[in-house]
């Protein structure tokens, strides 16, 4: 596959999005619409009428109730396409892929990648499956979301989506996620 350097391929996304008729979107298309086409055709995945995943943007991720983020989440994802959570925190990094998500359920089912594994040598699992849970809160007055992936590996997205949901959300601030708390992601404000 050849790929084009980053100012080729912005100056090619800018003229699919400025010929919108030509990739299916209509003029009236919402500027979200026109935002997830071009990350699309930047990250090389084209979403089609895809839905969103609930979780979706940049957030300061937290451990339970703690007052300092201690890493950067980035979370993108869409219907019938692999999406991406990436982790930059403080003395590590993580990235996953997404490959299914219910945001009525709130599930979603994540896989470590299988050549590099989750963008950290020594890991384990690599190519393995793992379901995720979570929720909306108030959290100290803010609109939060909590996550909790089990671990509980598997091989197949079937096998981790019938995985038991182990969890209990009643404090997720101190516990409920196996024996740890639940992260919480905090939505990093427009600058």
């Amino acid at each position: 596959m050849k790929r084009f350097s980053t100012p080729v391929a912005l100056i090619m996304a800018a003229t699919l999005i400025t010929n919108c008729n030509l990739i299916g979107l209509q003029e009236d298309s919402s500027e979200a619409e026109q935002d997830a086409l071009l990350q699309g055709l930047l990250t090389g995945v084209i979403l089609e009428n895809a839905g969103e995943f609930a979780l979706n943007g940049v957030w300061n991720g937290f451990t339970g109730s703690g007052a300092s983020a201690n890493s950067v989440e980035t979370i993108s994802a869409e219907s019938d396409a692999t999406g991406i959570w990436l982790t930059d925190g403080s003395g590590y990094s993580t990235c996953v892929r997404l490959v299914s998500f219910n945001n009525t359920e709130g599930t979603f089912i994540s896989q470590n990648p299988p050549n590099n594994g989750a963008c950290y040598s020594g890991d384990s699992f690599k190519g393995k499956y793992f379901k995720g849970l979570f929720f909306k809160s108030t959290f100290n007055g803010k609109e939060v979301y909590w996550t909790c992936t089990i671990f509980d590996a598997k091989d197949s997205i079937a096998a981790a989506k019938e995985v038991a949901d182990n969890t209990d959300r009643s404090t997720p601030e101190s516990s409920g996620c196996g024996g740890s708390s639940w992260s919480r992601l905090e939505q990093v404000s427009n600058q």
